[in-house]
C-alpha cells in the first residue's frame, strides 16, 4: 500500500462529505498567505526578519508550519475516533488497534514535528520549538504527562503511519515551494515562534468553517491550492480582515477642531521621526487632552513606523466606554470605513457600538463538533474581537490576558503586534497589574509595537519601572518637571516639561461622612449639577436614599422634564444616543424637582450602559444641563468619563484618586450657578480614622496609604492643579520609604505619636501583600520573552492548572488579571408561578432548556451583573450552568440567579434583591 493512497485516506473533518487532512493543511496555510499578504509591509519585514528569508519566502515558510498544525491527526488515536472514518483508514492499509488511550491530538503534532522538521534540516532548538508552538493551536502546550501517553502510542505505531506523515510533509513543501531558513545560533527568536503560534489558531479557525471551506474537496485537484487561496480571501472579505491601507498624514487641525495646546504641540517634537518602536511616557493633569495627543502620535507613529492599527486600553469598562466615539471619531477623519472595535464585557450593550455592528455585520466562525467550536465563535464576536481587528477600544484587561499562561494569551499579543497600544489611567493599578503591565510592555516591544501610556498622577518608582522595562536598563537621566512627556527609543531617552493648559485652585471642606450628613450638604449645595463619588456600593445606596424619597424617573419621564432645556444638543438628539430602554428606572425626581442619580458596577449589565448614558450626556461637556442634580456612583465614575459637577463630594480615598475624582470638579469652561463661582471639594473623612465598619474603606484601600493621604491633605484648605499634584504624590507613596527607614521625630512630615505605631504596622502589612503580589505577576505572566515556552513546564502557583482567560472557577479567576476576590457573572431571575422569568411581571421566560436561540442570548447576556460578596461565587460557581448556556460562547461563563436567593454565613445570612432604582442590594435576613 503506497504513502500516498494512505495519506489521502486521513480525514481532518468529519461529515458526508469528509474533508480530508490534507485538504484542510493546506486550507489552513492559505488563510495564512491570505491573512499576511493583507498586512502592512512592516509586519512582513518583521516575519521575514525572524527567519532571516525574503518576504514572499518567510510568507511561504510560516504558511507551511501553520498548514502542519493538523498534522496530529495523523495518528491512530485520533483516526479511531471517527467510525466510518476508521474503515476508510484501514482499507487503506493503515493498521488501528483497538483500546487506544485517548490523547488530545495537538499532542502528537508536537511530537511528530520534532521528529520531522529535524529530519528535513532545521536545527533541533527551533525545531523542537515550532513544534511545541504548532501542537498548542487550540490554546495550552501540551503537558509532560500528555506527552508520555503519545509516546506509548508512538512506539506502538506501524511504521507506514511515518511514510505517511512524511509524505503529507513533502507535499506540503512542493504546493507552497517552501524552503528551509538558515538560523543563526540554530534557534528561532520567541517572537518569531509566538507569531507562527497564533497565526497557526486564527487561520485554523477560518479553514474550519465550512461555510468558508467546504468539505469533500480532491486535494489533489490540479489547482487546488489556488482555489483555496481564492476561498480564504473571500472568507477574509466576510470577516472584515481587509487589506492594510496606510492613511494620508494630516497636520493637528485637520483632525481635531481646536487648535493643539502645549502638550498637544510638544509631543510630536519629542517623538521625532523614530525609526524603531518607541515607548511614550505622558504625565500631565486632568484636562490637558492626554486623549488627543495620544491618537495624533498613533496617527505620526504610523507614518513613520507603519503599525498596523490602534488598541487604546482603560481601566473598566465605563470608560472605555466613553472614549469609544472619540476614538471613533478620530479614526474616521484619517481612514476610510475604518473597522473599531470596543472590547471589554459588555460591549454588545454600548448602542454606538451594537450600531456598528450591525451595519458591518461581520461573518461569524462557528465550528460546532470540533475542539473549542465555542470558544472559537467567542473570538469572532464582539466579546474578543478587538484583540484581532486592527483597531480596538477595550480594558487593560484583555491585553493583560496576553501576558499570563491563559489559554490562547499568544493570540492575544499577535493581535497587539505592530501596533500602537495605548495605555490609559495607569496609576489606578495594583502592584500584581503593574507588574503584568512591566511584561506587557516587554512583549509589545519584542513584537514590534510601540506602546503610550498616559497618566496624571505617576509615584517616581512606578515611572522609573515603566521606562526601564522598555530601554532594557535603569534610566536614570533628570526626566524635568512635571507635566512632562518623555520618550525611550532604543536605549535613547527623549523628555520635555510642559506649560499647563490651565491651573486651577480647588477649595478642600471636610464633612462628617454619615449618609445623613453628606446628603445635607449635597442639598444645601442645590442648585447645580453635583455629584458625590464613594468607596462602595452599599454606600453609594445608602446615599442615594439618605437623599430623600421621590417619583421613580424613567427615560421618557427624563425626557419630558428637560424638553425644555436649554444649552448644548437638544435632548431628542442625547435621547437617540441611549439604549432603546423604554420604561426602565434611571433615577428619582425629588419634590423640589432634583434629579438624582445612582451609578455603580451592581447594576444588570443593560441597566448600567442606560443609567451611564444618561448620566454622560447630563454631567458631560454638551447637552442638556439640568439646573438641580446629584449623581451618586462608586469608582466607576474617577476615571476618564467626561463628566463635569459643579461641585464634588468625595470619601476619603488614595490620593492619587482624590486627584482623578477632583478633576471632575469644574472641568469644562462654563456658565455656573453663583454659589458653585469657584471650584469645592468636600472630602469625607471618618471620626478618629476609623476605617473599618460600618464604612469597609480598608478593604477596598490600603490603610496606610489613606492614612498617609490624610496626613498630606490634613490642615489645607485648598490645593493647586497642576503644581501640587506631584509633590502630594511623592509625600503619599514615598512615605513607605521614610518610614521604613525611620524618621528623626524632629521631622516635620513624621506621622504624629497617636498614629505613628498604626502607619508602621499597616505598613509592614502592605510591604508584605505588595511583595506577595508582585511574586504572583512575575509567577504568572510571560515577563521574559526569552521564556515564552518554558514558562509552561515551572508550574508555579498554579501548578497543572490551566486557565481559561475566561475562567469562572473561584480557585482561578482572581488569578487572571487583577488579584481580588473571586466574582461571578450571574443572571438575575425571577420566580413567577412555576417559572423563571427575566423580568418581574413574567413576560419573558429564561431559557434554561433546549436550545438558545441568538436573540435569547443576547438577552440573557444584557442582563448579566458581576457579584463578589462571598459565598455567591463560592457557591455558583460550583454548579453547572445550565446546558444550553454551556454551549454558547456568549453564555458559558455565566450563572442563574434567582431573586430572593438567600445565602448563609457561619452566624447570619443575608438575601439578594434586585431593585429597580439601586440595582443588586444585600438584606440580611
Amino acid at each position: 500500500m503506497s504513502a500516498e493512497k494512505a495519506a489521502l485516506a486521513l480525514w481532518a473533518k468529519s461529515g458526508d462529505p469528509f474533508h480530508p487532512l490534507l485538504a484542510h493543511m493546506l486550507d489552513t496555510a492559505a488563510v495564512a498567505q491570505a491573512v499576511l499578504f493583507r498586512e502592512p509591509f512592516r509586519t512582513l519585514a518583521l516575519y521575514a526578519e525572524d527567519w532571516g528569508l525574503s518576504v514572499e519566502e518567510a510568507v511561504a515558510w510560516v504558511a507551511l508550519l501553520v498548514g502542519l498544525h493538523d498534522l496530529g491527526k495523523a495518528s491512530p488515536v485520533f483516526q479511531a475516533a471517527w467510525e466510518e472514518g476508521a474503515r476508510r483508514v484501514q482499507a487503506a492499509g493503515l493498521p488501528l488497534k483497538e483500546g487506544l488511550e485517548w490523547v488530545a491530538h495537538g499532542v502528537f503534532t508536537e511530537l511528530l514535528l520534532k521528529r520531522l522538521l529535524k529530519e528535513k534540516g532545521l536545527p533541533e532548538r527551533a525545531a523542537n520549538d515550532l513544534a511545541a508552538a504548532l501542537g498548542a493551536h487550540h490554546g495550552f502546550l501540551a503537558s509532560p504527562e500528555e506527552k508520555k501517553a503519545a509516546r506509548r502510542q508512538l512506539k506502538q505505531e506501524d511504521p507506514l503511519w511515518w511514510e505517511v506523515r512524511s509524505w503529507l510533509l513533502e507535499e506540503l513543501f512542493q504546493k507552497l515551494g517552501a524552503r528551509l531558513p538558515e538560523l543563526e545560533g540554530g534557534e528561532a527568536r520567541p517572537e518569531a515562534v509566538l507569531r507562527v503560534m497564533a497565526l497557526a489558531s486564527f487561520a485554523d479557525w477560518v479553514a474550519s468553517d465550512p461555510g468558508f471551506f467546504p468539505y469533500g474537496r480532491d486535494p489533489l485537484a490540479p489547482d487546488y491550492y489556488g482555489e483555496a487561496q481564492d476561498l480564504a480571501a473571500e472568507a477574509l472579505e466576510r470577516l472584515g480582515w481587509r487589506p492594510f491601507h496606510l492613511p494620508e498624514r494630516r497636520d493637528f487641525q485637520e483632525l481635531f477642531p481646536f487648535p493643539p495646546n502645549p502638550l498637544q504641540a510638544t509631543l510630536p517634537q519629542v517623538l521625532g521621526s523614530p525609526k524603531e518602536p518607541v515607548l511614550v511616557l505622558v504625565e500631565a493633569p486632568m484636562g490637558m487632552g492626554k486623549t488627543e495627543a495620544a491618537l495624533f502620535a498613533h496617527h505620526l507613529l504610523q507614518q513613520s513606523l507603519y503599525h498596523r492599527g490602534l488598541y487604546v486600553g482603560l481601566p473598566t469598562q465605563a470608560t472605555a466606554n466613553g472614549l469609544f466615539p472619540r476614538v471613533q471619531a478620530f479614526l474616521e477623519q484619517i481612514l476610510e470605513k475604518p473597522e473599531v472595535q470596543l472590547q471589554h464585557g459588555t460591549a454588545l450593550l454600548n448602542p454606538r457600538y451594537a450600531e456598528l455592528l450591525e451595519r458591518a455585520n461581520p461573518a461569524q466562525v462557528w465550528d460546532e463538533g470540533e475542539e473549542g467550536g465555542a470558544v472559537a465563535s467567542a473570538w469572532f464576536s464582539a466579546r474578543k474581537r478587538a484583540m484581532l481587528a486592527p483597531n480596538g477600544v477595550g480594558t487593560l484587561d484583555q491585553a493583560l490576558l496576553g501576558v499570563l499562561r491563559v489559554k490562547h494569551h499568544f493570540i492575544r499579543l499577535w493581535g497587539l503586534m505592530n501596533r500602537v497600544v495605548v495605555l490609559d489611567e495607569v496609576h489606578a493599578y495594583d502592584v500584581y497589574t503593574s507588574g503584568l503591565l512591566l511584561s506587557l510592555l516587554r512583549w509589545l516591544k519584542a513584537l514590534g509595537s510601540s506602546a503610550i501610556v498616559m497618566t496624571a498622577t505617576l509615584p517616581p518608582s512606578r515611572r522609573r519601572e515603566l521606562l526601564s522595562a522598555w530601554a532594557g536598563g535603569e534610566v536614570t537621566q533628570d526626566l524635568g518637571a512635571y507635566p512632562r512627556v518623555v520618550v525611550v527609543e532604543g536605549e535613547a531617552v527623549r523628555c520635555a516639561s510642559l506649560s499647563p493648559a490651565r491651573e486651577v485652585e480647588l477649595a478642600l471642606e471636610r464633612v462628617p461622612v454619615g449618609v445623613e450628613e453628606v446628603a445635607k450638604a449635597l442639598k444645601e449645595a442645590l442648585p447645580g449639577a453635583l455629584g458625590a463619588i464613594v468607596n462602595t456600593v452599599d454606600r453609594a445606596q445608602a446615599l442615594y436614599q439618605a437623599l430623600g424619597k421621590g417619583e421613580a424617573l424613567t427615560l421618557e419621564g427624563l425626557a419630558r422634564r428637560l424638553g425644555g432645556v436649554s444649552g448644548g444638543k437638544a435632548w431628542e438628539e442625547v435621547l437617540g444616543t441611549l439604549p432603546e430602554r423604554g420604561g426602565e428606572v434611571v433615577g428619582k425626581v425629588l419634590d423640589d424637582g432634583t434629579l438624582v442619580f445612582l451609578l455603580h458596577a451592581r447594576f444588570p449589565a443593560e441597566e448600567r450602559a442606560l443609567r451611564e448614558g444618561v448620566i454622560v450626556a447630563l454631567f458631560g461637556k454638551e447637552g442638556p444641563r439640568p439646573e438641580r442634580a446629584i449623581l451618586v456612583a462608586t469608582q466607576v465614575a474617577e476615571q476618564s468619563l467626561d463628566l463635569d459637577f459643579d461641585l464634588l463630594y468625595t470619601d476619603l480615598a488614595p490620593v492619587d484618586l482624590v486627584f482623578q475624582r477632583a478633576g471632575r470638579l469644574h472641568r469644562h469652561g462654563r456658565s455656573r450657578p453663583e454659589k458653585h463661582a469657584f471650584p469645592r471639594l468636600l472630602l469625607g473623612v471618618p471620626e478618629g480614622l476609623d476605617f473599618g465598619e460600618p464604612l469597609y474603606w480598608d478593604a477596598v484601600y490600603e490603610d496606610f496609604v489613606l492614612l498617609a493621604t490624610w496626613r498630606a491633605l490634613e490642615g489645607r484648605l485648598s490645593f493647586r492643579l497642576p503644581q501640587d499634584l506631584e509633590p502630594l504624590l511623592e509625600a503619599v507613596y514615598e512615605e513607605a520609604v521614610h518610614l521604613g527607614e525611620g524618621v528623626p521625630k524632629e521631622d516635620p512630615g513624621e506621622f504624629p505619636a497617636d498614629l505613628l505605631e498604626r502607619a508602621r504596622k499597616s505598613l509592614e502589612s502592605l510591604k508584605k501583600r505588595r511583595a506577595k503580589e508582585a511574586e504572583t505577576a512575575r509567577a504568572l505572566s510571560l515577563r521574559d520573552p526569552a521564556r515564552l515556552l518554558a514558562y509552561w513546564d515551572e508550574g508555579a502557583l498554579v501548578a497543572q492548572e490551566r486557565l481559561e482567560d475566561d475562567e469562572e472557577k473561584a480557585e482561578t479567576q482572581r488569578l487572571l488579571t487583577r488579584l481580588g476576590d473571586p466574582s461571578v457573572a450571574v443572571v438575575p431571575l425571577f420566580r413567577v408561578g412555576e417559572g423563571l422569568f427575566l423580568d418581574r411581571e413574567g413576560r419573558r421566560r429564561a431559557p434554561l432548556k433546549g436550545e438558545v436561540s441568538r436573540e435569547e442570548a443576547e438577552a440573557l447576556f444584557r442582563r448579566a451583573v458581576r457579584l463578589s460578596r462571598y459565598p455567591i461565587p463560592q457557591t455558583l460557581l460550583g454548579q453547572d450552568p445550565p446546558s444550553p448556556w454551556k454551549r454558547s460562547g456568549l453564555l458559558w461563563g455565566l450563572r442563574p440567579l434567582e431573586v430572593g436567593s438567600v445565602f448563609a454565613l457561619k452566624k447570619s445570612a443575608f438575601q439578594v434583591d434586585l431593585d429597580p432604582e439601586l440595582g443588586v442590594v444585600y438584606k440580611e435576613v
